[in-house]
């Protein structure tokens, strides 16, 4: 698929840690609905709900340009069958984790309250920062690689 329009698996790489490290940045500095464009009605709406989940507040970090491009990096590098196994094994972890952080989110913001929420989201942030450079990294060290 990547082929087709001329997208190296490199590119793809660097352009989903461009996306994730921009979202680590907006956790960092407390901006993050802002960033993704939230408008009030949203937001509002959000917050009047018991179940967040399904709001756009929770879509764009779950399933949004990062998520996709890790996805479909890890398609092209991964075709042995125990590794693909093994990232499916990872993938639903993750699912399950997130379920259970989202089913749990009304006990977590009661028990971290205003400010608790506000250190680790930055926090975060952070952690998001790195595995976005990360991810670029790695792309140029094998683009360097390349280079005779």
């Amino acid at each position: 698929m990547l082929s087709f329009f001329g997208i190296s698996l490199n590119s793809l790489r660097i352009a989903g840690g461009l996306i994730i490290t921009s979202s680590g940045f907006a956790l960092l500095t407390g901006k993050f609905t802002k960033h993704k464009g939230i408008d009030g009605r949203v937001k509002d709406d959000a917050f009047h709900r018991d179940d967040i989940s399904l709001t756009p507040l929770a879509i764009p970090m779950l399933a949004g340009p990062g998520s996709i491009s890790l996805l479909i990096s890890y398609y092209q590098e991964y075709n042995q069958t125990i590794q693909i196994f093994t990232t499916l094994l990872a993938i639903l972890s993750v699912c399950a984790c997130v379920f259970l952080i989202l089913r749990g989110a009304h006990l977590i913001v009661k028990w971290l309250g205003a400010s608790g929420i506000n250190a680790v989201s930055r926090i975060i942030g952070f952690i998001v920062i790195a595995i976005g450079i990360e991810y670029i990294s790695s792309s140029i060290t094998d683009i360097l690689k390349l280079i005779p």
